[in-house]
């Protein structure tokens, strides 16, 4: 079964859209067919993926196309029932270059497609109300459209064992829409001094979004007792968090890699949040088990500060996995410290992969 997965912080700048991208190549690695959608109207990630000129192109509205050729296409239609929503997909460009390459693609398909977001997102989130279209469970099908959009696709023989959604840095209704239909979302952190309170917030809020969510389910039900959709949704559950971009010293007595010590500090200060704030409120949540059994305070893999190199993958539209064998746009070559760096990085993506195969399950 398809498991919708929503990465979310609202703090900037913490990895999100990075972490999606190279997690989507190592899911494909494992086998696993993926669907990105982005539902940022920063759109970071259509860029990323396929490339700002092909990013620009599938912006354009033409007379076939009214809506472009991204998520828009789908979401404004649905929104007025007299138009036809359409679903336009691309692939990121590595794939596309290495497509008959045995390797970095499955049984020589296509492993992961891209519904490209789009600027007009800011104006979808707008028309979206949570007082009338939640709360009062008038239009509650409105907030699910990234879930709608993939039924569509399973209609069209389009099947995923995993969807990953890029998420704006807020607690706006895109967020609330994409945790509405997630079956869980991940929490990228940084090393700072505002991780821990937006992690806090993060306790805070949902228990809010479920609660409104969960009122109007009710409202909602009365005159749609035999809906099978809507009873299911508004569950996301927390699938653990992610540490981003903090900086590593090597002990030369013992080899090991830590992390320095203002960043070790964030770390703890982040990890004691979500033992204390976070996972107690998440815990309050009554209409359904928030918290699932593997969970730990600790988080589930921790990535690097990877400096010139995160930049590159967006230059680049290379996901990490296969950056070293890309040259860098800025200099001649990898340093064997870059490379060294990959490596080390790549494997914490696989393990974040494998993280989410074993345990985002059906039971839990």
């Amino acid at each position: 079964m398809t498991k919708i997965i929503s990465l979310f912080n609202n703090k900037g700048g913490v990895g999100k859209t990075t972490t999606i991208f190279n997690l989507s190549a190592s899911l494909a690695a494992q086998g696993k067919k993926i669907l990105l959608i982005d539902f940022d109207p920063q759109c970071n990630l259509s860029i990323a993926t396929i490339g700002y000129e092909e990013f620009s192109a599938y912006l354009n509205r033409t007379e076939t196309h009214q809506y472009g050729k991204t998520i828009r296409a789908f979401a404004q239609p649905s929104l007025q029932p007299t138009q036809n929503a359409d679903v336009f997909l691309t692939h990121p460009k590595y794939q596309m270059a290495v497509l008959n390459d045995q390797e970095k693609t499955i049984f020589n398909q296509i492993m992961i497609d891209v519904v490209p977001g789009d600027f007009w997102l800011n104006s979808f989130a707008d028309i979206l109300t949570v007082g009338t279209d939640v709360v009062q469970g008038t239009s509650l099908y409105r907030f699910l459209i990234p879930f709608l959009l993939v039924e569509e696709l399973k209609r069209r023989n389009c099947y995923y064992d995993y969807v990953l959604i890029d998420l704006p840095p807020s607690f706006n209704t895109l967020v609330r829409s994409a945790l509405y239909c997630s079956d869980y979302f991940l929490v990228p952190c940084t090393p700072d001094s505002f991780s821990a309170y937006c992690v806090s917030l993060i306790g805070e809020v949902l228990p809010t979004f479920i609660d409104d969510w969960n009122q109007g389910k009710r409202r909602y039900e009365i005159s749609n007792k035999y809906d099978k959709i809507i009873p299911l949704k508004g569950k996301p559950k927390f699938g653990g968090w992610i540490f981003n971009g903090f900086d590593t010293k090597k002990y030369t007595s013992t080899g090991e890699r830590k992390e320095i010590g203002a960043d070790k500090a964030h770390l703890d200060r982040i990890t004691e949040t979500i033992k204390k704030d976070l996972i107690p409120k998440l815990e309050s949540i009554s209409a359904y088990k928030c918290l699932p059994t593997f969970l730990s305070n600790e988080p589930i893999v921790k990535i690097e500060d990877l400096n010139v190199m995160a930049s590159e993958i967006q230059k680049l539209n290379v996901p990490l996995k296969y950056l070293s064998s890309q040259r860098p746009t800025i200099f001649s070559s990898w340093s064997p410290y870059q490379k060294k760096l990959m490596q080390r990085m790549e494997e914490e993506y696989d393990r974040l992969a494998l993280h989410i195969i074993e345990n985002f399950v059906d039971h839990e």
